[in-house]
This record gives structure tokens, sequence and C-alpha cells, in this order.
């Protein structure tokens, strides 16, 4: 827009100029124009980065750090990081009263992240739809999340979030609790594996590749309908997904493979290219992480595209041979190609839209239910009269619980809480105020992008006292004042964008941990590990726990 603008300003300018005494009056000079442009460029630049911000910004009052970089703002900070969320829990206790906390990143944007229960609120549900996601946030996530229902805002994303609740409703989800109790024997199986591998008896997993290989298989069943088996008796490869393949694909390449590609880069450039991204298109570049890069997500978008037609063929032909009903509609695909069906909810959805759905589900899905695996493993090594408690509530389930009977488990419940509270699998949501808005007596101007960080409010002191950082299932057996709101504890989101799988999740993940919980015994953790930054989930980095299997 401000190109736009200058542009035309200079046009105008020069022939303005061209009229001056001594000025050729037929020719209007490309020298003149190209020099009026960047003289009021820079000019608008000059006042958008270092006077703006500063000087007249209604957000300059507003509480926030000061420790910033010129011209850079916040971004080296970001990079030195230990955690995604370490700079956001910093503020917040270092302004524990202010409604929202104000910092600048690159080129001196200011960005604020809602820091009350009360701004939360106002942001996430009574004015949602005020805030889009960001357009920062779609461009460094279109690739692994496509054209999906998290990416999209307004009217289209109420259209879109109604149609696809059906395919997550508790009925729906029902279906999949054979898959999710037959891999979390798998997993079992696989646990045995790594004690026989080791010395036979104490057996040691890295949590966020294992957990993430297991989940993939389960969004593999539930979403696809296709068996990945990542984890399998120890086998590393996604043998059964060759089903899925297409000419001209790397037969090497599984889908655990190419979504590590953005959720944990193999190099620090890696990291910093995929948020870098957002702020200049820099996958062109010829170096080879933007190369694996590319190759991975265009990988992934081939692979599910071609499930997706075949699908559409397959349930076309059994439809018309009135072979096709509700019962074979055990997975997303397979839902979705039914209801798109003439007087079906999701009619008229097109390829790109459906892709993109199923993008986001296998990203997001997988990715947040292995990290809060990942840190429920951790807590239980860490914390022995935990897991006493747990094992002592999983032990006399039926050999497959359903989770109808798992729901009744009081401590399985705190402790699944606890962990989202302390580890809060996402690290930040990112918005954008479309239109002027005030929230909590702050004047937000349209374009000002916003960081939701669900650890703010999770780990606020003033919410949950003193020993907020402390890991206890137990404090949801006293919950007081701000702590019983719905906005103090938003590991899933709140309001109208609220994450569509959360069922889904807490099902397979209770599913898991009781497997787990009731066959084997988490001895100590290795503290050597490290928390993927940046980062937009709290991904630990070489998390090993050992385990010995419960033998009574």
């Amino acid at each position: 827009m401000e190109l736009l603008l200058c542009a035309g300003l200079a046009t105008v300018e020069s022939f303005l100029v061209k009229r001056l005494p001594g000025q050729d009056t037929d020719v209007v000079s490309i020298r003149t124009v190209i020099t009026l442009f960047l003289a009021q460029y820079l000019a608008v630049k000059i006042y958008r980065i270092f006077l703006y911000p500063k000087y007249f910004s209604p957000l300059r009052n507003v509480s926030g750090p000061t420790d910033g970089y010129f011209f850079l703002g916040q971004s080296p900070n970001f990079l030195k990081a230990k955690t995604p969320t370490e700079l956001y829990i910093k503020w917040m206790r270092e302004h524990p009263d202010a409604p929202f906390i104000r910092y600048l990143t690159w080129a001196n944007t200011e960005v604020l992240v809602p820091n009350s229960i009360k701004a939360h609120r106002e942001v996430l549900q009574l004015q949602c739809y005020s805030f889009s996601p960001s357009q920062w946030f779609l461009r460094v996530a279109k690739e692994v999340a496509g054209r999906g229902v998290i990416m999209m805002d307004g009217d289209e994303h109420r259209a879109h979030r109604k149609m696809l609740t059906g395919s997550f409703s508790l009925g729906q989800i029902r279906k999949f609790e054979p898959i999710f109790q037959e891999k979390a024997k798998v997993l079992c199986r696989y646990f045995d594996q790594c004690i026989q591998d080791n010395d036979g008896a104490i057996g040691v997993i890295d949590c966020t590749a294992t957990f993430s290989k297991i989940i993939l298989d389960i969004m593999g069943s539930a979403i696809l309908g296709v068996d990945l088996d990542h984890v399998d008796s120890g086998k590393g490869k996604a043998d059964k997904s060759k089903t899925l393949r297409k000419d001209g694909l790397d037969e090497n390449q599984t889908f655990h493979g190419a979504y590590n590609a953005f959720f944990s880069p193999s190099s620090i450039l890696g990291q910093v290219l995929i948020f870098a991204n957002g702020f200049v298109p820099i996958r062109w570049l010829p170096i080879e992480v933007n190369r694996e890069y590319v190759t991975a997500m265009g990988w992934i978008h081939e692979m599910i595209r071609g499930l997706i037609r075949q699908r559409y063929q397959d349930v076309s032909a059994r439809t018309n041979e009135a072979e096709y009903g509700d019962k074979d509609t055990k997975d997303l695909v397979s839902f979705i190609v039914k209801e798109s069906m003439p007087d079906g909810i999701a009619e008229g959805i097109g390829e790109d839209e459906f892709l993109g759905h199923l993008l986001t589900f296998l990203a997001a899905g997988h990715e947040t239910s292995a990290i809060m695996l990942s840190w429920s493993a951790y807590s239980l090594a860490t914390n022995p009269d935990v897991q006493d408690q747990l094992y002592a509530e999983v032990k006399e389930l039926s050999p497959n619980p359903s989770f109808a009977e798992l729901d009744k488990l009081p401590y399985l419940e705190k402790f699944c809480k606890e962990s989202l509270r302390v580890y809060p699998p996402s690290g930040t949501y990112n918005r954008e105020a479309n239109r002027d808005v005030v929230v909590e007596g702050v004047h937000i101007p349209k374009g000002t992008p916003v960081d939701l960080c669900p650890a703010v409010t999770s780990m606020q002191p003033n919410v949950w006292g003193d020993d907020a950082a402390k890991f206890d299932p137990s404090r949801w057996d006293r919950l007081t004042g701000d702590q019983t709101s719905t906005w103090a504890f938003s590991s899933f989101g709140n309001g109208p964008r609220m994450c569509l799988g959360r069922q889904f999740a807490m099902v397979e993940i209770k599913i898991i941990l009781a497997e787990i919980v009731r066959n084997y015994r988490f001895v100590s953790a290795d503290e050597g590990f490290t928390v993927e930054s940046p980062s937009f989930t709290f991904r630990p980095r070489g998390l090993k726990v050992r385990f010995q299997k419960i033998r009574e």
C-alpha cells in the first residue's frame, strides 16, 4: 500500500515539477519520478520504523520490554531464548497487572500480547472475528497447513468449522477407539523391544521421536484411513505407506521425516528460515535447507492429494453399487468424501480446501499430542509420587478400556490438565487486528499483530499462586478465584476458534497414557535435553526417559 501511494504521489508531483520555470514541459524525466518516489518512500519508512512507534502510536505507553535491539526489536532475543515461551513468561512476571504487553520486532513492528484473563477473553471470544490469522503466520504456515480451517477467517471460517464439527463429534470419535487401543498396544510392544535391545531390564526412548511416530500412525489410520506403521516392533520407516506411493515421489520419504522439516529442522539455519519466510520470501534461495523443506512439503501435498482423488473414486464406485454406508466412514477422508456428495454437509468443498483441512489436522494434531505425551512421560519420571497415584488408578482397568471408562478416572483427568497447564503444547497463536478495536481500554489499530501465548495465563502467579511452575495435579481439587475461569487454562485455545480436535486428542492421550502407566514405570529422565526455539510449539529435543516393565 505504501509503495502504491508513494508511486502515485511521485507521478503526480513529477507532472507538477515539469511546470516549474526552466523545466521541459513536454517530457517527464524518469529520473525525476524515481527520485521523488525514493525520497517519499524513505521518508515514510523512517516515520513508520523510527518515529511512529516511539512518538505517535496509540500503543506507545503500553507496558513492555525495553531491552530491544536497534531496528530488530526483540527478534534477536527470541532467537537466543531457551524456549519459545520464555520471553512471554518473563514479561508477564515483570508486568503482572497489565492487560497487554507490547514489544517491538523486526523493523520496530509493534506486537501485542494479551496478558490478563479479561484480555484473553476479549480477543478469543467476545471480539474473536476482529482478529484474523496474521499475514506473517499465513506466509509461514501455508505449506504445512494448506488452506485449512485454522487459516480461514470470518464467514468462511464459520462455515467450514460447522461443516467439520461432525467429523469430530463424540459419536465419530468412538469409531476411532479401536485404533487408539491397538496403537497403544503397538507402542507397548515397542517399549518391550527397547528393553530387550538395551539390557533386558531398562528401556530408553527419545520421547519426541517415539510419540510423534505413534501419533502419526494414529492420524494415518483415523484421518487418512491408511496404516503408516512408523512404530512397529522397533521399525522406524513407514513401510505400509507404500500403498500411498505415487510415481515420481521419493520412495524413502516418510510422513514423520517430512514433518520434521517444519517442526524440527536439522539446523539452526532451518529454524531461522521458517520464521524469516514470514517477513521476506526466501524459499526460492538455492540452498540445501530450502531444497529439503520444499521437497518435504511437496511430498506431503502430493501424497494426500492423490489419496483424496483415489478415495473419491472408491466411494463413488461403492455408492453406485449400494455398498457404501455410515459404517464405512471410519476415517476423516471417507467422512468428508461422503458428506461432499449432494445434500451432504460438505457439499461443494473444493479439493484445495479438502487438502488444507487434512494438512491442518495431520500437522497440528500429531505434533501437539506427541508433545503432551512427551512432557507427560517426563513429569512421571521426575515425580514418582504422581506416578504412584496414577498407577493405582489405572492398574485395575479392563484389557481394552473405553474412553467412557477412562473418563471416570479423576486422577488421570487432573494429570492431563496439569500436564497441559505446565507444558502447553502450542507456544503461540498469531493473530492480527482486522479493524480498529478497543480491548481493556487499549486502542488497537488495524493491522496490529497479536501473539496469544497459553503459558501467559497458565503460568501466571496472580492466578495460580507462587507455585504456578510446580507440577501438581492435586491443585485441580482446590481451584479458587480466577483459577476456575475457562480463560486461565487455554491449551486448546478458546472461543469460536477453539481446537476442533480437542476431544479426539484427549481420548487418544488418555488411552495411550493408561496403557503405558499400567505396564511400565518411568525411572528417570535425562536432563541434557533442550526445547526447540524458535518454534510454534513447546517441543522437547533430545528428551530421553528410562523405564522398566511392571511385573506383579
